[in-house]
């Protein structure tokens, strides 16, 4: 149990919780007690501030465990738990007016859904993680030259070339069909 402090005491915890400055001594080196990150702030590999100081507790355990997510920039759990959440929603409704009543969140939850697959699909562009189909089908080109370049001498190479050129570009459009869906 943390050692309590006296009101005008220097070493008193510099937090501030819902009744006020927090009545726990500060750990040494600092100037927050154990619950509001003091022996946090003495490890000497901490590599940046904290930017939000939460008093709740099962919050600020998340917020501290997700700070080293390497992670941050993909936002395809959070679009699942979106989508989830959506389809909970729209599982709730049984009668005329529940439906009446889920058009607001409903409404929320998929222009929610549809900003973030927004901002996922320009940082993978940003990333260079999304090749369009230009480039797709360049590339489909220079495979058939290749291709061209390797068969020489083979019977039927027109043919072959021909067979596997068509198959090339049916994958990459039945792809970008998937993709769409």
């Amino acid at each position: 149990m943390p050692e309590r402090a006296h009101a005008d005491d220097p070493q008193r915890c510099q937090g501030v919780g819902q009744f006020g400055q927090c009545s726990n001594l500060a750990s040494e080196a600092s100037t927050f007690c154990k619950a509001h990150g003091g022996e946090r702030n003495n490890k000497p590999d901490v590599r940046r501030q904290e930017r939000y100081l939460i008093e709740e507790q099962q919050l600020r355990g998340s917020y501290l465990r997700q700070q080293d997510d390497v992670n941050y920039l993909d936002m395809r759990d959070e679009i699942l738990l979106l989508q989830a959440l959506l389809e909970r929603r729209l599982n709730q409704i049984q009668t005329d007016a529940d439906c009446m009543m889920a058009i607001g969140p409903v409404t929320q939850l998929t222009a929610r859904l549809e900003s973030m697959k927004v901002a996922l699909l320009k940082i993978n562009q940003t990333l260079g993680l999304v090749i369009g189909k230009d480039h797709l089908m360049g590339l489909a080109r220079d495979i058939a030259d290749i291709l061209d370049e390797e068969l020489q001498g083979i019977d039927n190479k027109e043919e072959r070339l021909e067979s596997i050129s068509v198959r090339i570009v049916d994958a990459i459009e039945s792809a970008g069909t998937n993709q769409d869906n």
